[in-house]
């Protein structure tokens, strides 16, 4: 699978045509967006405008014209980071109808990411660790990356001639959602470093690869 290098990719996505930073330099605009994440992966209560202001050249007064305030900033890099995230994952063509076998593909999809663009996901880590902090009023809906709609490519293609005759394809394709979804969340153990899990990502893929083939002889014919 083709992929870009780790950038700053342009503002792109039909959600942001119409935002003030669109009128910035498309380079100058870029290098605010990459400081601005790499500053917030410090955690957004110890992020310093002063220090996002000063390292991507551009005064404070600016940068509040832009975004109004603080928490303003970091909602439109949340939302920028999460649309980039989604555009990579609807990118993914499956060549396969196996269901399991594209969960698996998914996963794989989710390391390269994390490589290709480090400091957003670094700034994604803190961010959901920051959510309740923020936005105590509640996280914003559109906060969603592309997993549900992969999911959604996913189970709409695949081959329900693999799965057992005995058993409801509805039923089996939800428990292994559950099951991937439920270790998921197992991993918040490693915290807000993405460093933390890039360092474990060999045994992270294994142990997940197990729990997909104990579903695979439970499910499958």
């Amino acid at each position: 699978m083709a992929r870009k290098k780790d950038n700053v990719e342009s503002l792109d996505d039909s959600s942001n045509y119409n935002h003030k930073i669109m009128s910035m330099e498309e380079e100058k605009r870029n290098r605010l967006i990459q400081v601005a994440m790499q500053e917030f992966t410090k955690g957004y209560s110890l992020a310093n405008t002063d220090e996002i202001t000063r390292n991507a050249g551009i005064s404070k007064g600016l940068l509040f014209h832009y975004f109004g305030s603080k928490k303003g900033l970091f909602l439109f890099l949340t939302r920028y980071a999460i649309q980039t995230v989604r555009r990579e994952y609807l990118k993914v063509t499956f060549d396969s109808q196996d269901f399991l076998t594209n969960i698996w593909k998914v996963s794989l999809v989710a390391r390269q990411l994390s490589f290709q663009y480090p400091v957003l996901y670094r700034f994604l880590g803190k961010a959901a660790f920051s959510f309740t902090e923020v936005f105590p009023e509640g996280v914003p809906g559109d906060l969603s990356g592309g997993f549900e709609e992969m999911m959604r490519q996913i189970y709409q293609n695949a081959d329900r001639s693999l799965f057992r005759s005995d058993i409801d394809v509805d039923k089996a394709c939800n428990i292994v959602i559950w099951t991937v979804k439920g270790y998921s969340d197992t991993l918040l153990a490693y915290g807000s470093e993405l460093d933390n899990y890039q360092a474990h990502y060999d045994e992270i893929e294994q142990e997940l690869e197990e729990y997909l083939q104990i579903l695979r002889r439970i499910l499958y014919r």
